[in-house]
């Protein structure tokens, strides 16, 4: 009796598990992330419009501006520079990492990291050339690892460029400042500069604890590091944490074709936003 009770137990465990994996297809796997890409593409580029009172007139609506608010300046003729991460909204952007993740699109040879009305930097990177891609510090919470590797992107015929910050990790609670220089000289007096503030430590720390648990849910899913990636860069979206977001989707190592082609695309919607479409995969025909 106690024979057949076994193997019954096991029959059913042995239908459960290919139920399981059979619903981790990778077909499943792509859709679900095809899904995550779309509507963090939308969550940018089609945010859902305010609820207002509704005039007796009814004039042609708006679109809603993006979420992510870029920094440009006219640097040098036809050489303009758009900073996308940290952007630049109305009230100085609130940053989880405290190795923040830095997005530009312009030819810029170097950025430095400090606190207002300091005249030393708190560290300054050379970002020319191409380096290997990371993921090592962008879920870090407390890391102070000095000779952490940056990411730095430059896909061929895309000016932009993303770094992560690699000096000491910054302290929760205060307000830095992003410079960014044409010349690696360091007499050079900086282009721009950006503000950002890193969350404070309560409420940083409990973010930290509801990532690892959505990490845990993801892998007992069977999800792999694109859907891991996506899902957190979609939870910070949805705080309006979008230099966070946008450092999710930036580390994934070897993505697919359709969160390349977002990688690709995004940096010229957001710096160009009146000359680009809001749809991914649809160029213009020639």
């Amino acid at each position: 009796m106690n024979k057949i009770t076994s193997i019954r137990r096991s029959s059913i465990l042995s239908v459960t598990v290919l139920i399981y994996l059979f619903s981790l297809n990778p077909q499943t796997i792509h859709a679900q992330n095809t899904s995550l890409i779309q509507s963090l593409w939308n969550q940018i580029f089609k945010p859902k419009s305010k609820s207002k009172p509704k005039p007796k007139s009814k004039p042609k609506p708006k679109d809603p501006e993006p979420p992510i608010k870029p920094r440009r300046t006219g640097s040098r003729p036809g050489k303009p520079l758009c900073l996308i991460s940290p952007d630049a909204p109305s009230q100085t952007r609130i940053v989880w990492n405290t190795k923040p993740f830095f997005l530009w699109k312009g030819d810029i040879k170097k950025i430095a990291v400090g606190i207002p009305g300091n005249k030393e930097y708190l560290e300054t990177q050379i970002v020319t050339g191409t380096q290997s891609i990371t993921n090592e510090d962008v879920n870090n919470t407390n890391s102070s690892d000095k000779s952490a590797n940056y990411i730095s992107v430059n896909y061929t015929g895309v000016n932009y460029k993303s770094v992560n910050y690699t000096g000491q990790a910054l302290e929760p609670g205060k307000i830095y400042r992003l410079s960014v220089f044409l010349s690696e000289r360091e007499s050079a007096y900086p282009t721009m500069f950006v503000p950002f503030k890193v969350m404070e430590a309560p409420q940083r720390n409990q973010i930290a604890v509801e990532l690892r648990a959505l990490e845990r849910l993801q892998k007992n899913k069977g999800a792999d590091a694109e859907k891991i990636a996506l899902s957190k860069a979609n939870y910070f979206a949805q705080k309006g944490l979008w230099s966070d977001a946008l450092q999710q989707f930036y580390s994934v190592p070897n993505p697919s074709p359709k969160l390349s082609q977002m990688i690709k695309q995004l940096p010229n919607h957001l710096c160009q936003p009146k000359q680009s479409s809001v749809n991914i995969g649809r160029s213009r025909s020639r």
